[in-house]
């Protein structure tokens, strides 16, 4: 063939695709495309230079200087523009698709109500209670502070090895020579900030008469990344040093409540204790410190963070929270070994003791939420891929009842491929559907997850689902639309076209594989189902154990309030004389004494005691201290299990620390440091601190018995000393009522505040809030567990009586001919049951050993049963046994109403 043919035919076929407008499939057939063009175009120019009587040489000449530009930027330019061309019409076809396959996917399903509405609510379950564990994971443990610099902030803190758990870490005074320090030779942190809370009155509108507030640093704001709805921040010449603040920054609630939101608030004054202050500003809606478990300031004063922290009178908290903002890039390991380093070589740091950790927010979740939040992130995945499989099974079952349509549709010429693409457009769309109504389910979910939450996870009430979660959700529900969407769209247009027009699909090598495929599938859910329920059956035997915990105390009818009483220690015992006079007069109560609820306490720096006549001693690291009056034990209803109560003037010879010359401990200490049984007459003493003279001998009068609360496990709740009480400024106190404690405590803080209206009272804690607390952990996780475990197993006997219905009508005529040859119909129903059976069986046994896996990590949320308990695995297996024989039965009885007749005409 001669090159001027084939430049012929190339210029038709340019021709031609540019007259129709057809598409460039390829980056090649664009480049070729534009240069078939700029060839074309050139040869004809150069012909008709040629007939004018120009050289075929000249006339090339001639007309690729005609063109303007040197060939190869001509032709780089039609290339590009080709492309150009390629791409759009790439993303035209492609719309166009779509707009098809959604067109083609939505008319299916509408003609499937029934199929429709059960996936999308099973994938609605799935994707819901994914994205609302995620919620709180993120909220907790991956963003857990919603500021802009958020991800950086962290708290230097001191890790004492002398105490366990979340104990551990202490919040010790820093000294100003360290701060300076930090911020003079740091490399790793940008920032270094401290606030403290305070609570005082205010003599403003009449109102609000206590306000919240806090003392911050004046970089405390820049270094939060926040900036004030209205007026200014903090600046340096804000601080008074040596003297009380004359600035504030008012809460945005403070702002609206008190001051009507006012456009000229700024210039206005409140009064601080008399004192009037400046407003300069208003902090953005729900500003709080980093990590603090109250309610957010109402109001913001300045400080200085050298005064506060060398014990001067600037206006911060002897001990304020240090803050420290990291430079970006720089992980929590490298900025606590530089600080530490800097410390090193600080005098005034040598008595903090410890090591020196700096701590991120999620850090500071307590270990064993920690793990509860792991574990139902665990669950809500494997109820995810339960539903997924649930979803992929009943478009197995659809694709296979369509094979007749994608036959017809393959011998109208769409391709395999193009039938999968139908069937991947149909997942994803159902996919999505269900993510939007997961949402919606996420949304629910997370008010049952607030609702049930454990005042350890406090923090879940401000979660939210934010824009990090809904793309969370984007993600699974693509991941999710495709994971169920590639068995279905495998099997699209698999068997061959004419097979398919001549008979019936009901059997052939295809149907084998999408029948184990199914079948797989079920055994995989029933599997996860077990799983889930097994973790949540030994929370819920662990609850109950829980509740038959013996206490060692009375809960109920049993208040504490914590009361700060202020003036000279003369002053503080006639107020608390007055305050239990008060409360022994209210008609519902029968005792009042000083001390903590049971369980709680003071965590001392461990004890010294002799252990034998010869004068051995013994220690232990850490334990609880009670301030008691005599009456406590008799209040609380805590047994006196040997000795006598101390003597209630042994607290006269007591100094500013120290515990009285008679104690009371409780039988776990009384066992550990005299396991012979000599503790009555013992002595021991608090254990100093480094640097500190020795505390004076305590004798040990009587022992108590041990009081437990659940889920208390530190080391308060493990060994106790009882002292009388030494009239601090903060007083406890416990009052037996014959109420419930929730309805008697709002009369007891009034009567309490009645005595003086400037003591303060902390919200009172009743002996029944205190328990619910203490079971809170279990309820909350064992509740979610069950919630998904009881999801799965439904949607797995949903996906097995799916299965055992599509066998039953794929073998209809041979049902019907044992039928019409006299088989016996129970012989029937235990043929067909026997095969759902079979998948029951194993998707228990794996099932049980996916449990026996996992449900170590639920070890440390477990009392009173073991991770393997075996009546836990029999009674769950024997229920998911049970169920799964229901969802077989059911189908297999409908093949006992199959006509042998009709099904042989049908043949």
């Amino acid at each position: 063939m001669s090159p001027q043919r084939d430049r012929d035919r190339d210029a038709f076929r340019a021709g031609v695709r540019r007259l129709f407008k057809l598409p460039l499939f390829t980056r090649a057939a664009a480049r070729a495309d534009a240069d078939a063009e700029l060839d074309a175009f050139l040869a004809e120019r150069i012909d008709r230079l040629v007939l004018s009587g120009l050289t075929p040489a000249d006339a090339r000449a001639e007309a690729l200087r005609r063109l303007g530009s040197p060939e190869g930027d001509a032709r780089l330019v039609l290339r590009r523009s080709a492309q150009r061309r390629q791409r759009h019409q790439w993303l035209r076809q492609a719309a166009a698709d779509l707009r098809e396959d959604l067109r083609i996917a939505v008319r299916r399903f509408a003609h499937s109500p029934a199929f429709t509405a059960t996936a999308l609510l099973t994938l609605a379950f799935g994707i819901g209670a994914n994205t609302a564990i995620f919620s709180a994971v993120h909220g907790l443990l991956l963003a857990p502070l919603a500021f802009p610099n958020g991800n950086r902030i962290v708290m230097p803190m001191q890790e004492n090895d002398r105490y366990r758990g979340d104990s551990r870490f202490e919040r010790r005074n820093m000294a100003g020579a360290l701060i300076e320090a930090w911020q003079q030779r740091t490399h790793t942190v940008e920032d270094i900030a401290a606030a403290s809370e305070d609570m005082f009155s205010l003599d403003a509108d009449g109102t609000i008469d206590t306000l919240t507030s806090a003392v911050v640093t004046v970089n405390f704001l820049p270094m939060l990344g926040v900036e004030p709805l209205v007026g200014r921040g903090f600046s340096p010449g804000d601080v008074v040093r040596h003297g009380p603040p004359n600035v504030a920054v008012i809460s945005e609630a403070l702002w609206r409540q008190s001051y009507a939101g006012r456009s000229d608030i700024v210039g206005r004054t409140v009064t601080l204790d008399g004192r009037p202050l400046a407003i300069i500003g208003v902090a953005p809606a729900g500003l709080n410190i980093p990590l603090s478990h109250k309610t957010p300031p109402d109001m913001w004063v300045p400080g200085a963070l050298t005064d506060a922290v060398d014990g001067g009178t600037g206006s911060l908290d002897i001990s304020p929270s240090v803050f420290a903002l990291l430079r970006p890039g720089v992980s929590v390991d490298v900025a606590s070994r530089e600080l530490e380093s800097i410390a090193a070589g600080v005098p005034h740091a040598a008595g903090l003791g410890g090591r020196l950790r700096v701590m991120r927010a999620q850090d500071f979740v307590n270990a064993g939420e920690t793990r509860a939040l792991e574990v139902l992130f665990a669950a809500v995945g494997a109820l995810l891929l339960t539903a997924c499989a649930t979803v992929a099974n009943l478009l197995l079952a659809r694709a296979w009842t369509r094979q007749r349509e994608f036959a017809i549709r393959g011998a109208l010429g769409a391709g395999r491929r193009r039938l999968a693409r139908q069937v991947l457009t149909e997942s994803m769309s159902l996919a999505l559907a269900g993510g939007l109504l997961g949402i919606g389910v996420a949304g629910l979910t997370l008010r049952v997850i607030v609702a049930l939450r454990p005042p350890g996870l406090d923090r879940l009430a401000d979660v939210h689902i934010e824009p990090a979660v809904l793309l969370w959700t984007l993600v699974v529900s693509v991941l999710t639309g495709l994971s169920f969407g590639c068995a279905p769209a495998f099997f699209a247009g698999l068997h061959p076209v004419g097979d398919v027009l001549r008979r019936e699909m009901r059997g052939g090598s295809a149907g084998v594989i999408s029948r184990r495929v199914r079948s797989t599938l079920v055994v995989l859910q029933i599997a996860a189902s077990l799983a889930l329920l097994v973790a949540s059956g030994l929370l819920v035997r662990s609850f109950a154990a829980l509740q038959r915990m013996p206490l060692g105390f009375e809960p109920r009818g049993l208040l504490y309030a914590d009361v700060l009483i202020a003036g000279t220690r003369e002053q503080r015992g006639t107020i608390r004389d007055e305050i239990i006079r008060h409360l022994q007069s209210l008609r519902d109560v029968t005792g009042v004494s000083i001390g903590v609820m049971p369980g709680k306490g003071w965590l001392g720096g461990g004890v010294e005691a002799e252990i034998d006549p010869e004068g051995h001693t013994a220690d232990v690291p850490a334990l609880g201290t009670i301030m008691m009056s005599p009456g406590y034990l008799r209040v609380a209803r805590i047994p006196l299990l040997a000795g006598r109560l101390p003597d209630s003037t042994s607290f006269s010879s007591l100094g500013p620390a120290g515990w009285s010359s008679e104690v009371l401990v409780n039988r776990a200490l009384a066992r550990r440091l005299w396991p012979a049984g000599r503790a009555i007459g013992a002595h021991l003493r608090e254990k100093p601190f480094p640097g500190r003279p020795p505390a004076p001998w305590s004798t040990v009068v009587g022992v108590t018995s041990d009081t437990r609360i659940p889920g208390e496990s530190g080391d308060v709740a493990a060994y106790q000393v009882y002292t009388i009480d030494r009239l601090v400024s903060e007083v406890p106190f416990v009052v037996r009522t014959t109420m419930s404690g929730d309805d008697a405590a709002p009369i007891v803080k009034r009567a309490i505040t009645a005595v003086d209206p400037h003591i303060f009272a902390r919200p009172i804690l009743s002996g029944d809030t205190y328990l619910r607390d203490g079971l809170a952990p279990t309820r909350f996780a064992m509740s979610l567990l069950t919630a998904f475990g009881v999801v799965a197993l439904a949607l797995a006997a949903i996906g097995l009586s799916g299965v055992i219905a599509y066998s039953v009508s794929q073998r209809t005529r041979e049902i019907g001919i044992r039928l019409a040859l006299g088989a016996d119909p129970s012989r029937v129903v235990r043929h067909v049951v026997s095969g759902g059976l079979g998948l029951v069986a194993l998707g228990i046994a794996l099932g049980a050993a996916a449990a026996l896996a996992a449900t170590r990590a639920l070890s440390s949320m477990l009392y009173g049963v073991g991770a393997a308990d075996p009546p836990t695995f029999v009674a769950i297996a024997l229920l998911v046994g049970a169920i799964a024989l229901v969802a077989s039965y059911v189908p297999a009885r409908r093949a006992l109403r199959i006509d042998p007749a009709e099904t042989l005409r049908a043949d």
